[in-house]
């Protein structure tokens, strides 16, 4: 018997990979590469910039840490040049009084010492009589200062040593600017 065929042509063999299939497998598995390599590369690249931000984020610390060190410095530098500038009025306050004071001895009486504080002045020195000391230099002090006392010590020569100690009452000096 013989074998009828339906078909004209010759059947062929049925691979499981056609060219076809081989072409769209290796396409996907070129693509498939790629987006490996550019996980990969990203990954990479991600990791290098959180190093890099790590690096940045550390300088910006010490960067800070820095600056609160020059702030602190600075804050110390200008609290001393407000103490000297105080320091430089109060120099210039006890100057002028020293001068001031100076003017106010007479001829006749020779000062040895003079112990000045904020708020007192102690004066040592020699004078020919009690009276020239009370008139020519009690007077004055008095009037500047609040309380004013003198102690004399009768010297060999006939003269006086005195110690008169003067002081100023914030209590009862208001308006007095210093």
């Amino acid at each position: 018997m013989q074998k009828i065929s339906y078909s004209f042509i010759e059947p062929r063999e049925k691979r499981v990979l056609s060219p076809e299939v081989g072409l769209v497998l290796s396409f996907f598995s070129v693509l498939f590469i790629f987006i490996i390599g550019v996980i990969l590369y990203l990954s990479f690249k991600i990791d290098m910039f959180n190093d890099l931000k790590e690096s940045y984020e550390h300088q910006i610390s010490q960067i800070d840490y820095q600056t609160s060190i020059v702030n602190e410095d600075i804050e110390r530098i200008s609290e001393g040049v407000k103490t000297s500038e105080i320091l430089k009025e109060r120099n210039l306050f006890f100057l002028s009084a020293i001068h001031n004071i100076l003017q106010l001895v007479p001829d006749k009486i020779t000062l040895s010492k003079i112990d000045m504080r904020e708020d007192e002045l102690i004066i040592y020195g020699k004078t020919p009589t009690k009276d020239i000391y009370n008139l020519l230099m009690l007077a004055p002090l008095k009037s500047i200062f609040d309380k004013s006392f003198t102690s004399f010590y009768l010297l060999d020569n006939g003269w006086y040593k005195f110690v008169s100690y003067n002081s100023m009452d914030d209590n009862l000096t208001i308006f007095r600017d210093r």
